[in-house]
C-alpha cells in the first residue's frame, strides 16, 4: 500500500509539473508572443480573464505540489536520490516566489484596467520578463524529476521492453 501511495505521490508531483511548465511553455510561444501589441483599449479582455483564471487554478495545484514534494524528499532522504526532489523543490519555490512576489502584483495592476500605453507596455514587458524566469525554472524542475525517474526507476527498461 506505501508503495502505491508514493507512486500517486509522486505522480502527482510529475502530473502538477508537466501541466504547470506545459502553460509555460504555451505562454511563451503561442498565447503571447504578440503582446506588444495588445493596447489599452483592448488587452484586458485578452489577458486578464486567462491570467486569473491560471492564477485561481495553481493556487491550489501548486501547494499540494510542494505537499508531494516535501513527501518525495522525506522517502528520499537517507538515499543518493535525495537531490532530485529537493533540486526540483528548489525550482518550485523560486517559481512560486516570483509569481506570488512579482507576478501577482503586476496582475493586479493590470486588472485595474490601465489606460496609459506606456505603462501598460511597460507592466506586460515585465509580466513577460518575469514569466520567462518561471518557464527556466519549470523546464529545469521538469528535468529534474524526468532524471530522478530515470535514474529511479526501470523506465528504460520498460521501454526497451515495449519493442520487443
Amino acid at each position: 500500500m506505501k508503495r502505491i501511495l508514493l507512486a500517486l505521490n509522486h505522480g502527482y508531483l510529475f502530473f502538477g509539473t508537466t501541466l504547470y511548465v506545459g502553460v509555460l511553455w504555451a505562454l511563451h510561444f503561442f498565447w503571447f508572443p504578440s503582446w506588444q501589441h495588445l493596447a489599452v483599449d483592448n488587452y484586458y479582455d485578452q489577458f486578464i480573464p486567462q491570467t486569473s483564471t491560471a492564477t485561481r487554478f495553481f493556487t491550489i495545484v501548486v501547494p499540494l505540489m510542494i505537499l508531494t514534494g516535501a513527501i518525495m524528499v522525506w522517502q528520499e532522504w537517507s538515499t543518493r536520490f535525495r537531490w532530485y526532489p529537493i533540486a526540483a523543490l528548489a525550482c518550485l519555490g523560486t517559481a512560486t516566489i516570483v509569481g506570488t512576489l512579482r507576478i501577482i502584483p503586476v496582475n493586479k495592476i493590470l486588472a485595474g484596467h490601465i489606460t496609459d500605453q506606456e505603462q501598460l507596455t511597460a507592466l506586460l514587458r515585465r509580466w513577460m520578463s518575469l514569466n520567462d524566469i518561471r518557464w527556466v525554472l519549470l523546464t529545469l524542475m521538469w528535468l529534474v524529476l524526468m532524471t530522478y525517474f530515470f535514474r529511479r526507476g526501470d523506465t528504460l527498461d520498460a521501454i526497451g521492453e515495449g519493442r520487443k
